[in-house]
C-alpha cells in the first residue's frame, strides 16, 4: 500500500479541487477550537513580551513539526517545488498584519470583545471570494452569514462601550484574515497542507528576527512552555485549516467562524474571569443556529446533488461546486 502523503485528497487527479463541504466544516470547527485556544495564548503572552518575539519562537516550533512531517511523506524538497512565491509571500503578509494587529486589540479589550468585533471577517471572506475566485453565493448562504453577523452585534451590546480605538484594531485584523483565507484557497488548489504551513511559518522565522535588537527580552520557563504549546497549537490548526480550504469554498466555511465566539467566551472567562452577560448566550445561540443551518444545507446538496446532476447528464465536482445556495 502507498504511504500517503499530507496533501494527499485534497485534489482531484484533475488538479482542481475535492469538494467535500460537510468534511471541510468539521475540519474548520476543529481549527477554529485550536486558533482560540492558540489567542488566548497569545493574549496572555502579549502582556510581556512583544508580538515578533512570540511569533518567532512559536514559528520554530511549527517548522520543525512540518519539517518531521515532510520527511515521512513527500519529502523536504516539497515546499520549495512550488511555483507560488508571490501567492505565500502574500499570505504571509496577510496572517502577520490579522495576528499582530489582533494581538494589539487583545491588549486593551478583552478576548471575547476582540473576537466579536473581528467577525466581520466572515462577511468580508464571503464577499471577496466572489471577485477574487469567481465563487457564487446564493440568497441562503447569504442570509445564514447575514443572521450570524445579527448573533455577533447582540454579543458586542454597543451599550456596552467597546467600540474604542482598540476595537479597530480588530477591524484590522478581521479584513487581513478574510484576504488570507481567500489567498489560502487558492494556493490550496495546487500546493499540499504541509509544505504550505512550512513556508508560512519559515518565512516568519526568517523575518521576525529583525524586531529583536529593539524589543526581544529572555523569556521565563513559564512563557517558553507556552510558546512552544501555541506552536504545536498552531500547526495543528493551520494544517487542519488548509485542508478545510481545499474541501469547500470560503463562503461555506465563512458562517462556522462565529462559533470562535463560544470559545473565547470560555477561555476568557477561564484565564482572566472575564464572565459575560445575558446578551452573550443569546448571541452566541443565533451564531450556532445559523451555522447548523449552513451545515444542514450543505449535506442536502451533497446528498440529492449526484441524483439532480445525474438528472440533468452533469456529474463533475466541478459542477456541484457551483451550486448556488
Amino acid at each position: 500500500m502507498r504511504h500517503r502523503s499530507p496533501g494527499d485528497g485534497m485534489t482531484d487527479p484533475g488538479g482542481g479541487y475535492r469538494n467535500a463541504p460537510v468534511t471541510a466544516i468539521g475540519l474548520w470547527l476543529f481549527a477554529t477550537i485550536l486558533f482560540m485556544g492558540q489567542m488566548a495564548a497569545l493574549k496572555w503572552l502579549a502582556e510581556d513580551y512583544h508580538f515578533s518575539q512570540i511569533l518567532f519562537l512559536r514559528s520554530v516550533v511549527v517548522v520543525a513539526g512540518t519539517t518531521l512531517l515532510l520527511l515521512r511523506g513527500s519529502g523536504l524538497r516539497a515546499p520549495f517545488r512550488t511555483r507560488r512565491w508571490r501567492m505565500h509571500v502574500l499570505r504571509f503578509l496577510c496572517f502577520f498584519a490579522a495576528l499582530s494587529c489582533f494581538i494589539e486589540a487583545v491588549r486593551h479589550i478583552s478576548l471575547p470583545d476582540a473576537t466579536a468585533v473581528s467577525f466581520a471577517s466572515p462577511l468580508l471572506m464571503t464577499a471577496l471570494s466572489v471577485p477574487l475566485l469567481g465563487e457564487r453565493v446564493g440568497p441562503r448562504r447569504w442570509a445564514a452569514v447575514g443572521i450570524g453577523l445579527c448573533g455577533v452585534l447582540i454579543i458586542v451590546n454597543p451599550s456596552t462601550g467597546i467600540f474604542q480605538l482598540a476595537a479597530l484594531w480588530a477591524l484590522c485584523s478581521a479584513l487581513a484574515y478574510a484576504l488570507a483565507i481567500i489567498v489560502t484557497r487558492i494556493v490550496s488548489r495546487t500546493e499540499e497542507a504541509t509544505a504550505t504551513v512550512f513556508l508560512l511559518n519559515g518565512i516568519y522565522v526568517l523575518t521576525m528576527p529583525v524586531f529583536a535588537p529593539f524589543e526581544w527580552i529572555m523569556p521565563s520557563t513559564e512563557a517558553l512552555l507556552v510558546m512552544v504549546a501555541c506552536g504545536v497549537t498552531v500547526m495543528v490548526a493551520q494544517i487542519t485549516a488548509v485542508r478545510a480550504c481545499a474541501l469547500a469554498p470560503p463562503q461555506v466555511l465563512a458562517p462556522f467562524d462565529y462559533t470562535a465566539m463560544i470559545w473565547a467566551i470560555v477561555f476568557g472567562y477561564l484565564i482572566w474571569g472575564d464572565l459575560p452577560d445575558w446578551t452573550v448566550a443569546i448571541g452566541a445561540s443565533v451564531l450556532v443556529m445559523s451555522g447548523l443551518y449552513v451545515l444542514w444545507r450543505e449535506a442536502q446538496v451533497q446528498k440529492t446533488g449526484p441524483v439532480k446532476n445525474s438528472a440533468k447528464g452533469l456529474g463533475s465536482a466541478d459542477r456541484q461546486d457551483g451550486r448556488v445556495s
